[in-house]
């Protein structure tokens, strides 16, 4: 995170800084954002029973239904996969021989994941059932931050660029690592519009552009764990789905100004709401260390509810859209975040740059 700062924002060679140098500010015209999500872990008192009775793992189940869904892929490589599908399989239905016995009905109330109600149409989170008592669903709330590991850049709606590279001296150079990657110039066309103005967009580049915005925004409905039927998840000779519709023209003009509004305004709320149900890191209020160990103490549950006494939480998480949050371009500017020494020295930092 150091050298992602020392990029984008720290020191005279940032990019933020040299821009300043020209007497601008940065900051109306370049903006970085995170993706952030939550999520309530699914233990409840029986299910707990349950794991208690079949002695099979709530983890182990997870497992079996992976097995079926994604066959061989979802097995060891280093292991028999046969093997491994049938006793996987063979646990989950010692594990469902223990539901009525372990105190449930025919269903369980509750799902595995309520991620999908930050999406269109999803539920509201203080509409979701719960086996439990509300204290223990306080304590079972989530969040982490999403990390992403791929490069994506899409320029104008016309160029995308994807691959193993990152936008930084170590990958662009040349004289570093080794990178590979794929520029994608659309010879098929998309009528649009850019800045309010009729615009040809690449198709494969706005499409993609579109479907990301969506994603970020909470415009797409939740993606299944089955993808048997998902048009995205076939094979290339097999059309996309662009999700077409009212979000689908939304989303067109990247620089529509209602857009935008949408766009600050959802990174703005998400932020605060993890701020204050979590307080999630990084964030802005922690400028050194010192302020780390107060914004966080080492009691608190990292990833989970700051105070699960609250009563507010999920009418606070109906709130969050999407997944876009501010990045925190203040974290630890007070605080030197790599220190000197063996990791980090004047040979390692011209490797790493």
């Amino acid at each position: 995170m150091d050298y992602q700062y020392k990029s984008i924002c720290r020191g005279e060679h940032s990019i933020m800084q040299q821009i300043a140098a020209q007497d601008v500010d940065p900051r109306n015209h370049i903006f970085f954002f995170n993706l952030r999500t939550f999520d309530r872990l699914f233990k409840t008192p029986a299910l707990e029973a349950q794991v208690q009775k079949s002695g099979v793992s709530y983890q182990e189940v997870q497992r079996a239904q992976a097995e079926e869904i994604m066959g061989e892929a979802a097995g060891d490589s280093r292991r028999n996969p046969g093997e491994e599908k049938e006793k996987a399989i063979d646990q989950r239905r010692v594990f469902e021989a223990k539901r009525e016995e372990a105190g449930h009905g025919p269903e369980i109330a509750g799902d595995d994941s309520i991620a999908r109600d930050a999406m269109l149409h999803g539920k509201k989170v203080s509409e979701e059932p719960w086996a439990g008592d509300p204290g223990s669903e306080r304590h079972a709330f989530i969040q982490e931050e999403l990390y992403i590991h791929a490069k994506l850049l899409i320029v104008d709606d016309r160029v995308a660029i994807c691959g193993s590279a990152n936008l930084n001296d170590r990958s662009q150079m040349g004289t570093h690592d080794s990178e590979l990657a794929i520029v994608m110039e659309d010879t098929w066309t998309l009528p649009s519009m850019m800045d309010g103005q009729p615009y040809n967009a690449g198709y494969h580049a706005a499409t993609l552009r579109r479907f990301l915005w969506r994603e970020h925004l909470g415009l797409l409905p939740p993606q299944g764990l089955d993808g048997t039927n998902d048009a995205n998840a076939q094979p290339p000779d097999v059309n996309n789905d662009v999700y077409e519709g009212p979000e689908y023209e939304f989303v067109a003009d990247p620089l529509n100004d209602q857009l935008w509004e949408m766009w600050t305004g959802n990174a703005t709320r998400n932020t605060d709401i993890f701020r204050d149900l979590f307080h999630a890191d990084p964030d802005d209020s922690i400028k050194s260390f010192g302020d780390y160990d107060k914004f966080l103490p080492k009691e608190v549950k990292q990833g989970h509810l700051y105070d699960p006494s609250r009563t507010d939480v999920k009418e606070k998480l109906d709130q969050i859209r999407g997944h876009l949050v501010w990045m925190p371009l203040d974290f630890l500017k007070d605080s030197q975040m790599a220190e000197t020494g063996l990791q980090v020295n004047a040979i390692t930092e011209s490797i790493y740059t």
